[in-house]
C-alpha cells in the first residue's frame, strides 16, 4: 500500500516549494471544473468548504464571488499561502488547520469541494473522510471532487502519486446520499515512468440525492467532456 497520506511527505514538498506555489504538484491557476457553473446556477453566494485547500486557488475564486469560504488543510504552510494570497487581493476567508479525517464540521455548507485530497489518502481513512463530507454538505448542497481516474479495470496503479479509482467506485462511495450530476475527464500525457505514460483526472459534481429527486433533475451524468493536456 502506498503511504500517500503522510504528513511528512507534505512537509517536505512545502519546504521545497517555499513561497513558490507553482512548484506544488497539485497547484492550479484556474478554479476547479464545475465551480463556475455552480456559482452561476446558484446566483446567490453561499457557504463553501474547501477541504485540502492547498495554495487556495478555489477558495480565493469563491471568496471573490462573494461566498463565505472556509479553507481547511492539515498543512500550516498551505494555510499561510492561502491567507497571504487572500490578503494581497483584499479577500476574506476563514482558515482551519485540521486533518479532515479528525475534524467535525459545526456548520452546513452549500458547497464542499475537494481538489485532490481523497486520492492522496490511505484507504483506512476513507470512512472518516466520507463521514466528514456527509456532515458538511447541506440538504440542498453540492459536492465537487477531483480524483485520479482508473480508466479500465486492468489499468495499474502508479508507483508514486495518487490512487486511481474508477468512476463507478467513486459513485458508489458517495451513494446514496450524493448523486452524480455531471462528470468530466481530463487526459494528461508525457509523464514520468513512475506515474505512467499518461493518466486521467475525473471531475465529479454531486448533489444531495433528496434535493435532486425533489426537483426531478437527472442524477446521472449528462455526458462526458474530454480534454487532453501534456505536461
Amino acid at each position: 500500500m502506498k503511504k500517500v497520506h503522510d504528513k511528512e511527505n507534505f512537509y517536505k514538498i512545502y519546504a521545497w516549494a517555499g513561497s513558490d506555489r507553482s512548484k506544488l504538484p497539485w497547484a492550479h491557476d484556474e478554479p476547479t471544473l464545475f465551480l463556475r457553473d455552480i456559482v452561476a446556477q446558484r446566483g446567490k453566494p453561499g457557504k463553501a468548504l474547501d477541504i485540502g485547500c492547498g495554495a487556495g486557488t478555489d477558495s480565493l475564486y469563491l471568496a471573490g464571488e462573494g461566498w463565505d469560504v472556509t479553507s481547511l488543510d492539515f498543512m500550516p504552510a498551505a494555510l499561510e499561502m492561502t491567507s497571504a494570497r487572500a490578503a494581497a487581493t483584499g479577500l476574506k476567508l476563514k482558515t482551519i488547520e485540521a486533518d479532515v479525517t479528525e475534524w467535525e464540521p459545526t456548520d452546513k455548507f452549500d458547497l464542499v469541494l475537494d481538489h485532490g485530497l481523497l486520492h492522496n489518502m490511505n484507504p483506512d481513512r476513507y470512512p472518516l473522510y466520507r463521514e466528514c463530507v456527509m456532515q458538511a454538505v447541506a440538504d440542498d448542497g453540492e459536492f465537487v471532487i477531483l480524483h485520479w481516474l482508473q480508466r479500465t479495470p486492468d489499468e495499474p496503479q502508479s508507483k508514486i502519486g495518487p490512487t486511481r479509482v474508477s468512476r463507478e467506485d467513486i459513485q458508489k462511495f458517495f451513494a446514496p446520499e450524493l448523486k452524480e450530476r455531471f462528470f468530466a475527464i481530463e487526459e494528461i500525457g508525457g509523464l514520468t515512468k513512475s506515474v505512467g505514460a499518461s493518466m486521467a483526472q475525473g471531475y465529479y459534481w454531486f448533489k444531495r440525492a433528496s434535493s435532486v429527486e425533489e426537483r426531478g433533475q437527472d442524477a446521472v451524468s449528462s455526458g462526458v467532456e474530454r480534454a487532453v493536456r501534456s505536461k
